[in-house]
């Protein structure tokens, strides 16, 4: 019985607030009842209106360009001579692979050339002699076309022969291994005394500078997204790192693992507080949705 005189009252009170409310807002009399206040009530159009519909992709930040350095050359590992975290300069010695093979290879084709040039010294003496000897018509002209061959071949021997010194000389230049660029080291995959073979990974250098944003989004969402779409890039972890860029890269096939789509924009900046690695959230626009606006 209480509970339902207690409803009673608040529903008085809420009618009684109404009725106040619609008459100080509705059309009765101007008048101001005497030690009253006036209020005064404006009328506000409602508009519904297109904004734009967006979402946030997490990502981290990368080098502009990541360089994979190998060798063309198989063979030991005799020196490394850098470690991660290290800057280097275009030229700076990274790795020297072990030359004994090559430099017993550079012996055998120099002893070649050797070889090579005394069968020619001698061929031409012979081409000499048999040219005289058919000036007097001691020998047969087939005879002296049969030395003259035989001194041709014996210069394209030492062609040869030196063809393959050059080649043992630029198999040798691929055993002192040098920065590609100017950069920092990021990795160091291997160290002295082990096996390096051509295309195996043995150091990444990344350039210094420019960064780039890599962001995943799912695959409702990548449809809706194009290379030079605007998006925000926010580093979370550095106050005001804020860059308002295009993309540059939508990829159009999902990684294995996660069924994502990579998404990058590259992040001109000389921010020095830019770091690889460095987590990041990307406000990217997918569309537009319906929002009143007041």
């Amino acid at each position: 019985m209480a509970t339902m005189k207690a409803n009673t009252i608040i529903t008085l009170a809420l009618a009684t607030a109404l009725a106040l409310a619609t008459a100080g807002c509705g059309g009765g009399s101007d008048t101001v009842p005497p030690g009253g206040k006036e209020v005064r009530c404006e009328t506000v159009r409602i508009q519904r209106t297109d904004v734009p519909r967006l979402i946030t992709a997490t990502g981290g930040l990368e080098a502009a360009t990541t360089i994979m350095v190998s060798t063309r050359m198989m063979g030991w590992v005799r020196e490394v001579y850098v470690q991660a975290g290290q800057t280097v300069a275009a030229g700076d010695p990274l790795i020297t692979i072990d030359d004994t093979d090559l430099m017993a290879k550079r012996a055998q084709a120099e002893a070649s050339i050797v070889e090579a040039k005394a069968v020619l010294t001698n061929a031409e003496r012979m081409v000499g002699r048999f040219e005289r000897l058919y000036a007097e018509k001691s020998v047969s002209k087939a005879r002296l076309e049969e030395v003259t061959t035989g001194r041709d071949r014996a210069a394209a021997g030492v062609k040869m022969a030196r063809a393959g010194l050059a080649e043992v000389k630029v198999h040798l230049s691929y055993l002192d291994i040098t920065a590609p660029v100017d950069g920092i080291v990021t990795r160091k995959v291997i160290d002295e005394g082990n096996m390096a073979n051509p295309g195996m990974p043995l150091i990444y250098v990344e350039t210094a500078g420019d960064m780039k944003v890599v962001a995943h989004l799912g695959e409702k969402d990548v449809a809706s997204v194009q290379v030079g779409t605007q998006v925000t890039v926010a580093v979370t972890s550095l106050e005001g790192a804020i860059f308002n860029v295009p993309l540059t890269v939508v990829v159009q096939t999902a990684n294995p693992g996660s069924r994502t789509y990579d998404i990058e924009a590259d992040l001109v900046s000389s921010d020095p507080r830019l770091k690889s690695g460095m987590f990041a959230r990307v406000t990217v626009p997918i569309g537009t949705r319906e929002a009143v606006l007041v």
